[in-house]
């Protein structure tokens, strides 16, 4: 069971002085409409490519239902508190019970929203629950998380580790390991994690670029 006593009082601050809309982050512009259903999710720990995030109002976890922000929270060093709104009659756009939300970081460093990642299963939104989620995980480019839940090596997608990926990237690739045959092939570039560099690996680069 988890002890969210002395917490509640820094809840109830955050909602009573919101304003009649709700409340805003203001580095992202995520607003949450005030509504009467609740769920409060709770966070333990957040990652940035594989780094503990940034707390001190800095980075930010949202979460969202089809696209709308329903809460968000500034990460804590202990536990984040991330209150929820769902439907009660005059919010149709909100979760209802058992809905899936999506999860999102964001890193102030970088100024960028990042989906997250769990090895568990993410709860479902459920009114007046207090799910737990031990841990969300996020990755630079939306990047999958492995099996361990750490994100790749930068290296494998920024091949040349100039940072920034970009075409030059592709070209060496292909230099190291299609068309040199003198060179020493590299182990950066297998962003699909299957233990082979090839055109796969180039495709997942080139669409990176291209949605980036």
């Amino acid at each position: 069971m988890i002890n969210l006593i002395k917490y509640i009082p820094v809840l109830l601050i955050t909602i009573i002085f919101s304003d009649n809309r709700g409340w805003t982050h203001p580095e992202t512009g995520w607003q949450v409409v005030s509504g009467q259903n609740m769920c409060i999710f709770t966070n333990y720990n957040s990652y940035i490519d594989n780094d503990i995030a940034e707390f001190n109002q800095t980075d930010a976890i949202g979460v969202f239902y089809n696209n709308q922000c329903i809460g968000w929270a500034y990460i804590q060093e202990s536990i984040t508190i991330i209150p929820t709104i769902g439907n009660d009659g005059q919010n149709s756009q909100y979760p209802s019970n058992g809905d899936i939300v999506d999860f999102f970081i964001y890193d102030d460093s970088k100024n960028q929203i990042l989906e997250a990642y769990s090895l568990n299963d993410l709860p479902n939104w459920q009114v007046n629950t207090m799910p737990n989620i031990s841990q969300l995980i996020s990755c630079s480019y939306n990047l999958p998380i492995n099996s361990l839940g750490e994100c790749i090596e930068s290296c494998n997608y920024d091949v040349n580790q100039n940072n920034n990926v970009d075409i030059l990237d592709i070209l060496e690739i292909i230099n190291q390991n299609i068309l040199c045959n003198d060179c020493n092939e590299s182990d950066c570039g297998d962003i699909n994690n299957d233990n082979l560099i090839n055109v796969q690996d180039i495709t997942i680069i080139l669409d990176i670029i291209l949605n980036y």
